[in-house]
């Protein structure tokens, strides 16, 4: 018996998943709502999906920073020409034709206080109220998949790792992560036994 999962929203906190999705049994005809607060650290491509949507916090919301887009960049867009916004979630609503979504984030302001956005709820295939909504729809459906292989795939981030041999004092430990990036990481002491705590993504970048 398979169900068919769908998320409903999804949120990020101290780099760790919260979501709500629903399971559907089709030969049974019934379906559950699920909430799950997730403790694994969440996927760099998974944060990379969430800081997509950063342009459609900004032009939804009608954020000065949303003159910088026309319909070629929007899908171009670089998360970090926007460095003080960061989205912490969304919320799908609708259905068929209606179907849309809410963008949860904040602004980070020059005091070092947080403006909380919500959007306001914005369809997918209604361009007269949303221009970009055709590049909303595409990134919305990446976090999902997303969020998907986090929930159903355990595809996490690298929290940390063991070294079960002994280590020199005078040899630099890296870590190589799923994207082959190179982490250095303090040098171990002595030469028993050490755990060693890697952040190999960054949550809140």
């Amino acid at each position: 018996m398979k169900a068919k999962n769908t998320i409903q929203k999804a949120k990020v906190k101290d780099g760790q998943l919260e979501a709500t999705y629903s399971e559907y049994f089709a030969e049974e005809n019934y379906s559950n709502t699920i909430d799950k607060k997730c403790a694994q650290i969440i996927h760099g491509d998974l944060r990379r999906a969430f800081d997509k949507l950063k342009v459609h916090l900004v032009c939804i919301s009608e954020m000065p920073e949303a003159d910088r887009f026309d319909s070629v960049n929007v899908y171009e867009f670089d998360p970090d020409d926007l460095p003080n916004y960061v989205v912490t979630g969304y919320v799908h609503g609708g259905s068929g034709e209606s179907a849309g979504v809410t963008i949860i984030g904040k602004k980070l302001l020059k005091s070092g206080q947080a403006l909380n956005i919500n959007t306001p709820f914005t369809q997918f295939i209604d361009e007269d109220k949303y221009p970009y909504a055709g590049a909303l729809a595409s990134d919305i459906e990446a976090c999902d998949y997303e969020v998907n292989e986090y929930l159903f795939h355990e595809k996490f981030g690298m929290k940390q790792m063991s070294l079960d041999f002994d280590v020199p004092d005078n040899v630099d430990v890296t870590v190589i992560t799923e994207e082959g990036e190179a982490i250095p990481l303090k040098k171990a002491k002595g030469r028993k036994k050490k755990s060693i705590a890697a952040e190999a993504f960054d949550p809140t970048a």
